[in-house]
């Protein structure tokens, strides 16, 4: 049995900001790594062929395929809202060279919106959710398709989607990805959010403790956030340090100091086994303090990303953040204080938004000064609280999903208009990073070449504003 697994590359749009400010990252799909890992214990020959790092155009695709010297009889494909016509595309190219094999979807996207793909002739299955069991049970053991929870499929022309499959309770019986199918000397974070190559990212743990409105991680990861033991990252650690040569690692949790217990047996782990890595990670304010942040710098950590959305208190609430903004603004100072690279993640367009919420919370970003501040538009995915909210009250503007960039704005208001929205989100990029005092500070922190292309890109995209 033979299977590959192809990641489309991402379609970067022109008013996309995350692509023209660089905050973008190059790192391996850890779902079909782990997927991966899954089959070649059961003893599948795979292969992975990662568009998005390759570069490669879909019309040289057919080529690539012909040339693997590999005939798969599975071919899963991963998608998410931005490279949903990619993944369709790659799948209608795939039938064609390999016109036996079957096609499987799995990602966030397949998952809340299973139709949409298995509408295409050329999409056989749908993964929703954790694919590493369902999987299993389509690839190896064959089971009967009735039988395959989480399995979404097509039958005499009807759509039929099989009952969700449970969470798996246990995340350290799920082997590592499988990294040797990377090219891991291509991959890197976010341009000037990484201190070392080479870098690859990992997860420590499955879901959220909280439930914003505008994230599809509950229905993706649903029930309790569910964490790796500290010894079974550590270990994997050990394996991306001591057998791939890894100096970097971008911790892909929703929030990484979920727990304060567990965030301290980490680093206290880290710094005992003499693990050489710089790292980064999100985090919410409300779960780091000065003490537990010294520890992070001290155990590597150079850079955190907190989401702090608004500092409108009915807008937080509407969206259901649980934080607080006196929280925000001291964890900011704690964390810079504590020699850590802060980031903070703005939104502007959600529900109860004005003119004077938007400036009310750039005023927060100029006068907290984060290292860096994002500058996103509420962006309504499909799966999401805020997506049905939107729909069912009329506010939805486009489901196309190519335009789903958090930079452009989908959701009309009764509050603020759209181009109201988008005109705001320019003038706060310009605002904050066009201030000679912040230009004069990063120039002053720029550590290695990877700054300096970092900081010269942005720079120049900011012009364009």
């Amino acid at each position: 049995m033979q299977v590959l697994l192809i990641n489309p590359p991402w379609e970067k749009r022109a008013d996309d900001n995350r692509a023209r400010f660089k905050v973008i990252s190059c790192l391996p799909s850890l779902g079909l790594g782990y997927i991966a890992a899954c089959l070649e214990k059961e003893g599948v020959g795979i292969k992975i062929l990662d568009l998005n790092v390759n570069r490669a155009g879909l019309k040289d695709l057919p080529q690539t395929l012909s040339m693997l010297g590999f005939i798969p009889q599975f071919i899963g494909i991963t998608s998410a809202a931005t490279t949903v016509h990619a993944a369709k595309d790659i799948a209608g190219i795939c039938k064609r060279v390999f016109p036996d094999a079957k096609v499987v979807m799995g990602g966030v996207q397949p998952t809340v919106t299973p139709e949409m793909f298995l509408e295409s002739e050329h999409v056989d299955y749908v993964v929703r959710g954790e694919g590493e069991v369902t999987i299993i049970d389509l690839v190896v053991r064959g089971e009967e398709l009735s039988n395959i929870k989480g399995l979404s499929y097509k039958k005499d022309g009807k759509l039929l989607h099989n009952p969700d499959r449970l969470p798996i309770a246990n995340l350290d019986e799920i082997p590592f990805p499988s990294y040797h199918l990377f090219q891991i000397e291509k991959y890197h974070p976010p341009e000037a959010l990484f201190r070392r190559l080479p870098a690859i990212n990992i997860i420590t743990s499955r879901g959220c403790p909280f439930k914003c409105t505008y994230c599809a991680t509950q229905t993706i990861w649903p029930g309790k956030l569910r964490m790796r033991s500290i010894e079974n990252v550590i270990e994997e650690l050990k394996v991306l340090t001591q057998q791939y040569g890894i100096r970097e690692i971008s911790f892909s949790d929703d929030t990484l100091p979920a727990i304060r217990s567990r965030m301290v047996q980490l680093c206290e782990a880290i710094l005992k086994n003499k693990i050489d890595i710089t790292w980064s990670c999100n985090a919410i304010v409300k779960f780091v303090d000065e003490d537990v942040l010294r520890l992070m710098k001290k155990a590597g950590c150079h850079h955190i990303c907190y989401g702090v959305e608004s500092v409108d208190e009915q807008i937080l609430k509407n969206i259901h953040k649980n934080i607080k903004i006196e929280e925000a603004e001291q964890v900011i100072k704690a964390t810079k204080k504590a020699g850590i690279a802060c980031r903070a993640s703005f939104m502007f367009g959600n529900p109860g938004e004005t003119v004077e919420s938007m400036q009310k919370t750039l005023e927060f970003t100029l006068r907290t000064k984060p290292d860096f501040a994002l500058f996103n538009i509420t962006t309504p995915y499909p799966g999401t609280p805020m997506y049905n909210w939107a729909k069912e009250n009329g506010y939805l503007l486009s489901e196309d999903l190519s335009l789903y960039t958090a930079s452009r704005c989908l959701v009309n208001l009764p509050t603020v208009s759209p181009a109201e929205v988008e005109e705001f989100t320019r003038y706060a990029w310009k605002k904050f990073y066009r201030r000679p005092g912040y230009i004069i500070g990063r120039l002053f922190k720029i550590r290695s070449i990877h700054d300096i292309r970092a900081y010269s890109n942005a720079f120049f995209s900011l012009l364009k504003i």
